[in-house]
Formats: C-alpha cells, structure tokens, sequence
C-alpha cells in the first residue's frame, strides 16, 4: 500500500470520526512527527543490533 493511499484512508477514517479539517491537519502533523520517530529509533535499533551496516550508508553518501 502506497504512502498516498494510506493517508487518504487515515484522512478519511478522520472524517468519519467527525473530526473537522483543522483538527485532522494537526492530527496529521502529530502522525508524521511520530512516524519520524519512530524510523529513528528503528534505524538506531537495527545499527546497534548489527542488521544496518552504518558504513556502508556514509561510504554510498560520501561516493566513498
């Protein structure tokens, strides 16, 4: 499921609760502040658990 298309469904289940547009815009911004947090913390989590190679994400940035 695309990133769109499970926004217009949270976007939609919002409404249907009777939540008006200013209120879902700040819900929203709230969604996308804990999804950013989230990833985060996975990626940390995946670093320290040795599932991410670190060094090779700043070797593929740098051109390395």
């Amino acid at each position: 499921m695309s990133h769109e298309t499970r926004h217009a469904q949270l976007v939609a289940w919002l409404e249907n609760q009777g939540h008006s547009q200013e209120e879902i815009e700040k819900i929203l911004v709230k969604v996308a502040d804990y999804d950013a947090k989230t990833v985060h913390e996975s990626i940390f989590d995946s670093i320290e658990g040795g599932a991410f190679d670190i060094q090779q994400i700043i070797d593929d940035a740098l051109g390395e």
